[in-house]
């Protein structure tokens, strides 16, 4: 039996384990048999997914998780990246909460649901690109961009360590108290709450307002969307505005 491929499962997904030393037309093509071998005991389940073995390039983890989707029913969440401790926080909730729940369209699509404890936040690593969708009754964190056409929903409040030129919505559940956060805020719309805010460029609705608290020598500093007087501006995230908001 080859042992170019190996499948374990864990409490928190499917460790993929691929040989370093092979190509990886090959490697793909044996993933797929090891699925299909495996699809029947791996059943119709959602999982995220864990790659051992060797690092693979973005597209390269796109081959995987569609071969995945074509030779079995799985629908894998998310992957795992190991050194980021995410592995650790999805391990944390899925022992203390029964009531967890993550689906996925693996067809250039993420859609994640996720109900953890009040305490928690959801960890996302990655960029989210067109078309994906990731939605949280707890606040998230995304380690990567969110690009046009993609969407972040979260009954708490949204932190983006990249760029966020897509669609955000915070505080789902009616919060105002809730932001936005990115290194870069450029979205083509912002949600807090039942305000709304769109893309300075566009030609409806109300535009994202620079807030007065943003100093105008500072450019390359995290910035954070808030409601102010009913209104979504944006301004430097920095220590004054961690200090009026007591973050």
């Amino acid at each position: 039996m080859s042992q170019l491929v190996t499948i374990k499962g864990t409490r928190s997904g499917i460790i993929l384990v691929l040989d370093p030393e092979v190509d990886f037309s090959t490697l793909i093509k044996e993933v797929g048999e090891k699925f299909k071998e495996a699809s029947s005991f791996l059943g119709k389940n959602n999982m995220g997914l864990i790659i051992r073995g060797r690092k693979l390039s973005e597209s390269e983890e796109d081959e995987v998780l569609k071969s995945i989707k074509d030779n079995s029913m799985l629908t894998i969440t998310c992957i795992i990246d190991e050194e980021s401790d995410i592995q650790r926080k999805f391990e944390d909730v899925a022992a203390s909460n029964d009531n967890v729940v993550l689906e996925i369209n693996t067809n250039k699509k993420s859609d994640a649901t996720v109900k953890v404890d009040q305490n928690s936040a959801l960890i996302y690593k990655g960029s989210l690109r067109s078309g994906q969708d990731i939605s949280c009754e707890q606040s998230i964190v995304i380690l990567g961009d969110v690009k046009p056409g993609a969407n972040v929903i979260s009954y708490g409040s949204i932190f983006i360590l990249g760029e966020l030129r897509g669609n955000a919505f915070a505080g789902a559940g009616g919060d105002k108290d809730a932001v936005v956060m990115a290194l870069s805020l450029n979205p083509l719309q912002v949600r807090i709450a039942d305000s709304i805010a769109i893309s300075p460029e566009s030609e409806k609705s109300a535009k994202l307002k620079l807030g007065r608290k943003k100093p105008s020598t500072v450019e390359s500093e995290p910035e954070v969307a808030y409601i102010e007087n009913g209104h979504i501006v944006k301004s430097v995230y920095g220590s004054s505005f961690l200090r009026q908001f007591n973050m």
